[in-house]
């Protein structure tokens, strides 16, 4: 990094295993500092604990931001949120907390929906994971969480989405709210998978990246 505008990206990961390898590797060849967030696993009841579980993910997530900024003023951040972290992310953004960009990768934008009415074998799991049809029919309280209704809080609109179109968490529950999100946002549908880390996906994220901070 030179001059007086230091660049640096903050990576939310998902709940799965999959790492920031590759996306750490194009952010080094672009002299943009990277840090990862390490995540709490979530723990309690699928319904009940889950927005106290995005809250504390939201907190990680500002004071990361707000440590950048003490400490290197003039900084300029992106914020890639990956899987269910890019829901998280979506989630903290809401609190108002500025950054120059955002992408969300492989990111299920309407999840409480898929959730209750996939197919998938992750969406069938959640279900399962309840005490009885009551629960199920709660599912729906966990849609302040969704993508598509907490982006109505962000306070930026430099957003880049992007979904593989092999990816089987993002089905046709997914295809309202996708829609809805291209009339605010710029949406890319990549030959790309869940992992989303094809040569493609990658350099189109980063050079997005790039075009914003390069703009400020």
């Amino acid at each position: 990094m030179t001059g007086n505008n230091p660049r640096f990206a903050v990576l939310v990961p998902g709940a799965d295993s999959l790492t920031f390898k590759e996306d750490r590797a194009e952010a080094a060849r672009r002299n943009i500092e990277v840090h990862e967030l390490t995540l709490p696993p979530f723990s309690g009841h699928p319904i009940d604990n889950r927005t106290a579980h995005f809250d504390a993910v939201a907190d990680l997530f500002v004071d990361a931001i707000e440590t950048i900024r003490d400490e290197n003023p003039g900084a300029q951040i992106a914020a890639i949120g990956r899987n269910n972290g890019g829901g998280q992310l979506a989630w903290a953004l809401a609190r108002k907390i500025a950054v120059n960009a955002v992408v969300l990768v492989g990111a299920i934008p309407e999840i409480s929906l898929y959730r209750k009415q996939s197919a998938s074998a992750s969406a069938v799991k959640f279900r399962e994971s309840l005490a009885n049809e009551a629960e199920v029919a709660r599912i729906g309280e966990l849609r302040p969480l969704d993508i598509i209704f907490s982006a109505k809080q962000w306070p930026i609109t430099n957003c880049l989405m992007q979904f593989g179109q092999n990816d089987p968490y993002i089905d046709e529950t997914a295809i309202g709210a996708t829609a809805s999100l291209a009339e605010r946002f710029r949406i890319e549908w990549l030959d790309d998978d869940h992992a989303m880390v094809s040569q493609e996906s990658l350099q189109q994220r980063w050079d997005y990246i790039d075009e914003v901070l390069k703009a400020l």
